[in-house]
């Protein structure tokens, strides 16, 4: 029965369902299980089982384990897909583009329900399952590069290596979104001894969204001009800065 409960189909996809709670609640215990016993090992039974659910309520969200998978591997697809359609334009200064780049894929890494961190680690462990997120963490990486190179080029970021600073970046947003998604539990008050002021996200990405574009400029008196040209294009339906337009799914993007 679990072999044919694994491959079951519905008319309708998960990605038609409403958005809620209980699906980002399926896709957050999922990712937990793929690490604990593998993707391959896991089935829809012990998913549902491990969110409560009764298996056919699980088959409304998801018809099949891949579904999931796939939804975890969403995160880089809205990423490639902003690149293409709001970063291609090369008229555009490479700082004002990366800055752009930065604050939306934050926005989407921070707003995920699962972690990035836990998605890069069990593809590290599963690479098999998971080549299409190393395919998407390819071409994110390129992308960055190329723009950084640009920049150097242009005169605007200042001489180092491209590929290197892509994958410091990556790095950086993958523990600048860590650090927001775990930011409750170190509020003033709390029990933690390490604690900070309490996080608004919007604030936080686009504050860290700078200092990274910051930290290339040749000239950093040029920054307001850059973070100026950001938000015009915010103002022309472009999503520069604040809450990104597209819609809040799980799994890189550039946390790699």
């Amino acid at each position: 029965m679990e072999a044919e409960a694994e491959t079951m189909n519905t008319d309708e996809t998960s990605a038609q369902r409403p958005l809620d709670g209980r699906r980002d609640d399926i896709i957050v215990t999922a990712a937990r299980l793929f690490a604990e016993n593998g993707y391959a090992s896991t089935t829809m039974t012990q998913i549902a089982r491990a969110c409560g659910l009764r298996q056919s309520s699980l088959y409304y969200w998801f018809g099949q384990k891949e579904a999931i998978l796939r939804e975890l591997l969403a995160l880089n697809r809205i990423t490639m897909d902003f690149i293409v359609t709001q970063i291609a334009d090369t008229a555009e200064s490479p700082a004002v583009r990366l800055l752009r780049l930065l604050v939306f894929d934050l926005n989407e890494l921070c707003q995920a329900p699962v972690d990035i961190s836990e998605i890069d680690a069990l593809a590290e462990r599963q690479p098999d399952g998971f080549r299409e997120y190393w395919e998407d963490m390819s071409v994110l990486h390129r992308e960055l590069t190329a723009l950084i190179a640009e920049g150097i080029e242009r005169g605007e970021f200042t001489a180092c290596d491209p590929e290197l600073a892509a994958l410091h970046i990556c790095a950086a947003e993958q523990g600048i979104q860590h650090r927001f998604r775990s930011s409750e539990a170190h509020r003033p008050g709390g029990a933690s001894p390490f604690q900070h002021p309490v996080l608004d996200r919007g604030e936080f990405v686009t504050e860290a969204a700078r200092w990274l574009v910051r930290s290339l400029l040749a000239d950093v008196t040029s920054m307001p001009a850059i973070v100026a040209a950001a938000e015009r294009q915010a103002d022309a339906g472009a999503p520069a800065t604040g809450d990104s337009a597209a819609p809040a799914v799980a799994v890189p993007s550039a946390g790699s």
